[in-house]
């Protein structure tokens, strides 16, 4: 929609256009009011950076459970546990794996989502069987599925409703 604004600069003439259709949507995180996630689940992209980004989540993953074997974390642990440097080792380089998967993520949804969607733990924590960071790519994925679906029966609708009436006016000429 379109509206004319002489307001905002004097005696010129401004018009306003209303884009708003455009803006990312917002989801609420386990219906904690803060953490509030905005996407743009029109965003065809996002196929691409996934298909590009996944893979490293997946090294990424694996180099984490290295890292962890690494440690060598047992039963018997003494009281210089967190002095080995071994462990010192294994500890930071999950902490920089940690980071470069929260980027991916970030990456891949052009949001902040390791920030609102995982505020406390790793990208590599394991819940029912599977990392974190796949569990909200799943989560995620599926809104941007329902959305494009929905947005693409639509464009058929209109599409066939726009051919229609030209249809009808070549039929009538006939």
């Amino acid at each position: 929609m379109a509206k004319e604004d002489t307001k905002a600069f004097g005696s010129a003439t401004v018009t306003d256009i209303d884009l708003s259709v455009t803006e990312k949507k917002k989801f609420r995180i386990n219906g904690n009011d803060n953490q509030i996630l905005a996407l743009n689940t029109s965003d065809i992209g996002i196929i691409k950076r996934l298909q590009e980004t996944y893979p490293k989540l997946q090294e990424l993953a694996k180099s984490a459970g290295e890292q962890w074997a690494s440690a060598d974390i047992s039963d018997d642990a003494d009281e210089n546990f967190f002095e080995d440097e071994k462990m010192k080792s294994a500890l930071d380089a999950l902490d920089d794996i940690d980071k470069q998967m929260r980027e991916a993520l970030d990456y891949i949804f052009d949001s902040n989502v390791s920030e609102v969607c995982a505020p406390d733990g790793s990208m590599y924590d394991p819940f029912g069987g599977e990392f974190r960071f796949n569990h909200i790519i799943d989560v995620l994925s599926s809104l941007y599925e329902s959305n494009l679906e929905n947005e693409m029966q639509q464009m058929k609708q209109n599409v066939a409703k726009h051919a229609n009436k030209y249809t009808k006016k070549y039929q009538k000429r006939k």
